[in-house]
């Protein structure tokens, strides 16, 4: 995300400087007639890059007030909410929720053991509160019937995600591992937060990060978009927002199938993974595509 910030620089320093201008072409013109705008906007999110949850494509809506200081710049206030819901299919792609381990023998003769848990919850949600930094490519005048841009949003967010709860199950396989019908259920249990019979029975300590979460975290959305009729008392626009979010808790269960360790039951108990499986705490970027329309008075 490091060039998210560097672009997210360049038009707060563009910003700045167009607003200080006292002299020049832009100050120099009649100001628009129509220089402040209420919007609504709200279109699909996603989740952008690898290991990023477990997660479905989610939505957003957002409202605003901008005000235009000259022909290029407009700045103001914005407030937004985002929501991701956990995708069990995800999950399930990879088999990302199941670990095998073995061979081992007992008096009965060679097994595998498996580890299957069933995931719920770790929905995410943002509602954020943003100043809204947009720069117009190409200076607008009266009658200007579209107009590209590029915004900076940077903000403070209320994260919450709901509580991950999961059914175990430990199993074991006498014949074929590649046989869903030669899996036999040994146990079942609850894999929630600091679960007590999963730590007396298996010396696992399921991970306190599965309960819910709520906190103050912060960010910024940068992107491009252009507007229709941006000078007219109603216009439209279509822009992209590329998100990150400081580090929150989410479901991840791609990260614990490692390159060489793919589903490895072993090699996830050795690591110490499993005690934090299925959770990971990391930035959160996305992607989001936003239709919207403005009021300009």
């Amino acid at each position: 995300m490091r060039n998210s910030f560097f672009l997210a620089g360049l038009v707060l320093i563009f910003a700045h400087t167009l607003k200080a201008q006292d002299e020049g072409t832009i100050v120099k013109r009649d100001r628009i007639e129509r220089d402040k705008s209420i919007y609504l906007a709200l279109g699909p999110s996603f989740t952008l890059g690898k290991n990023i949850g477990d997660y479905s494509a989610g939505f957003s809506i957002e409202a605003g007030l901008t005000k235009r200081m000259n022909r290029i710049f407009s700045i103001g206030p914005s407030l937004s909410f985002v929501r991701f819901d956990y995708d069990p299919a995800v999950t399930e792609a990879g088999n990302k929720n199941t670990f095998i381990g073995g061979p081992f023998t007992d008096q009965t003769g060679t097994y595998y053991e498996g580890l299957y848990i069933e995931l719920t919850g770790g929905d995410i949600s943002l509602t954020s509160l943003a100043v809204n930094l947009k720069l117009n490519i190409v200076p607008i005048k009266d009658n200007t019937k579209f107009s590209f841009y590029a915004f900076a949003k940077p903000f403070v967010a209320y994260s919450t995600r709901s509580e991950v709860i999961g059914d175990g199950y430990y199993l074991r396989n006498y014949d074929d591992i590649e046989n869903a019908d030669d899996w036999i259920t040994y146990d079942e249990f609850d894999w929630t937060a600091g679960n007590a019979y999963v730590k007396s029975e298996y010396n696992i300590d399921v991970s306190q990060d599965m309960k819910k979460e709520s906190k103050v975290t912060g960010g910024i959305y940068i992107g491009p978009g252009v507007e229709l009729f941006p000078t007219r008392p109603f216009s439209a626009f279509l822009q992209v927002a590329i998100g990150y979010t400081f580090p929150i808790t989410y479901v991840s269960t791609e990260y614990y199938n490692k390159e060489g360790s793919e589903n490895n039951l072993q090699t996830i108990i050795i690591n110490g993974d499993i005690e934090k499986y299925p959770m990971l705490k990391k930035g959160f970027p996305s992607i989001g595509v936003q239709f919207g329309a403005s009021y300009n008075f």
